[in-house]
């Protein structure tokens, strides 16, 4: 066939303008067409109409389109540049879509936190009810019959209680719950009803399952699944396989010789056996109240003496030498005006200029597992430090539980979680995570720029962010404008 004779209208959304979307074609092929662009000084159309005209991709001329089989051009491709040489940056441009149904609320974190690069939406207990018996039974427990039943008890118990919580929520706020200027019945009920979903999911464990959509390129995909390999979790483990099974359908040769890590496997069992077991108090144990708080800030008049310098770098196109030593024999007050100017225009949608993302923060965090499950998946740029669940750090109790007299009901659920817990960590650790609750606190340290802390304080601290999650960030962020007052100044923005 001759580039002349093929019709591209079937692959690309025009022929004459510069720019244009590419369809219809293997993910696999579109990466090799795009990874083309360093070696040749062809289009990416030229370049498509010559693997084209070579006859190596497969045509389903009944369809229009392509095969379902990818081209053995881009896979010798892939062989040579991204498995060989290690030129991972071509895996990107191929992506895959995955739908993942029924794996447990603790497989959707590790899942989600194993690669940043990927997207998910995931199923929402803030907005939908749980149904009884859809949770995770770890294989192993099929060891031991008494400790199944002890896991299944308490999923079951938990689950009874989940029903009688919200019944009562509902009740109470009902009753008690401000009605919002020109809400109808209706809309009064539904909100009703999320307040109370909200709340009673609390005490549903890890072990509830969920479902989640997935979108990744191939080489964030790659290292997800062999970071899922080397969990200490079967269950993740095996989910690593099921997606290396489906994903290869899409992008076959960016997957091949996936396998789990043997420097995170190792490292892990050295730092088993080398690091001191965690001082946890037995009073802990009831602790009910969370903390969130700044444990390493940058010196404010630093922090801004470096914005300022960043600042001038882009503005100026001067080096950041000189920029450091004009903004250095800047006032305080001089430096807070040209800090307070880049920000004050920022409206709710917007991101903060690029110059912020120099400004870092530590934070440590002691938040229930419904608190971390909302933060690992609508962060942006954090970076996370976190314990595996555990029942050692407290518990957190939601407000409308307390109001409601719903305390002792919903401290059933909880302690049975902790007893469960203690009962099957003796003999199977790695089960006994999913006996974890949804009110347990999991410790976390979380490393964020400032950029990333105006995008999670103006999401989270917004009058629709879930209670627990926006408690945390408007401490963070009274901690802020206590510290670093310009910095935080426009932080939180609203609609309108």
């Amino acid at each position: 066939m001759t580039t002349q004779n093929i019709d591209l209208s079937r692959y690309v959304s025009n022929l004459d303008k510069n720019v244009y979307t590419i369809f219809n074609l293997p993910e696999e092929v579109i990466a090799v067409i795009f990874a083309y662009v360093s070696r040749s000084p062809a289009s990416f159309r030229d370049n498509l109409k010559k693997l084209l005209a070579d006859g190596e991709l497969a045509m389903d001329e009944t369809s229009g389109g392509m095969t379902g089989f990818y081209s053995e051009k881009a896979a010798r491709f892939h062989e040579k540049w991204v498995v060989g040489y290690g030129h991972s940056s071509v895996a990107e441009h191929a992506v895959a879509h995955v739908g993942i149904e029924k794996i447990s609320r603790l497989a959707s974190a590790e899942l989600e936190l194993a690669n940043s690069f990927n997207s998910f939406t995931e199923y929402s207990q803030r907005y939908q009810r749980p149904r009884r018996g859809d949770y995770f039974i770890p294989e192993e427990l099929e060891q031991d019959t008494e400790a199944k039943q002890a896991f299944i008890r308490l999923n079951e118990t938990a689950f009874d209680i989940y029903e009688r919580l919200l019944s009562g929520l509902i009740d109470y706020l009902s009753r008690n719950l401000p009605r919002q200027e020109g809400e109808s019945d209706k809309r009064f009920s539904v909100r009703v009803e999320k307040t109370a979903f909200e709340d009673a999911r609390y005490v549903l464990t890890l072990a509830t399952l969920t479902n989640l959509g997935m979108t990744g390129n191939g080489r964030a995909l790659r290292d997800t699944i062999v970071r899922l390999l080397s969990s200490r979790h079967a269950e993740c483990r095996r989910l690593a396989e099921e997606m290396e099974r489906e994903i290869s359908r899409v992008i076959p040769t960016l997957l091949k010789h996936v396998q789990p890590n043997d420097y995170l496997l190792q490292t892990r069992n050295d730092l088993t056996d080398l690091l001191p077991e965690s001082p946890h108090q037995t009073e802990d144990t009831g602790r009910k109240k969370p903390f969130a708080r700044f444990v390493q800030m940058p010196d404010y008049n630093k922090a801004l003496t470096q914005t300022v310098a960043h600042l001038m770098v882009s503005e100026r196109s001067m080096t950041y030498a000189q920029a450091l030593a004009v903004a250095e024999g800047l006032s305080l007050e001089e430096k807070e005006r040209i800090v307070d100017t880049a920000l004050r225009h920022l409206r709710f949608f917007d991101n903060p200029r690029d110059e912020f993302q120099h400004v870092t923060y530590i934070m440590e965090l002691l938040i229930s597992e419904a608190n971390w499950h909302q933060l690992l998946r609508h962060n942006r740029r954090t970076h996370f430090s976190y314990g595996e669940p555990t029942v050692k750090l407290g518990y957190t109790i939601p407000p409308h539980v307390e109001a409601a007299g719903l305390t002792s009901i919903y401290e059933e659920a909880v302690l049975l979680a902790t007893e469960t817990y203690e009962r099957i960590a003796a003999r199977f650790p790695e089960s006994a995570a999913y006996c974890v609750s949804n009110a347990h606190h999991r410790p976390v340290t979380a490393t964020a720029s400032l950029w990333e802390l105006y995008h999670l304080i103006n999401l989270r601290t917004s009058p629709e962010a879930q209670w627990d999650i926006r408690l945390t960030f408007e401490t963070l962020h009274r901690e802020l404008q206590e510290k670093h007052p310009v910095f935080a100044r426009y932080a939180q923005r609203r609609l309108g």
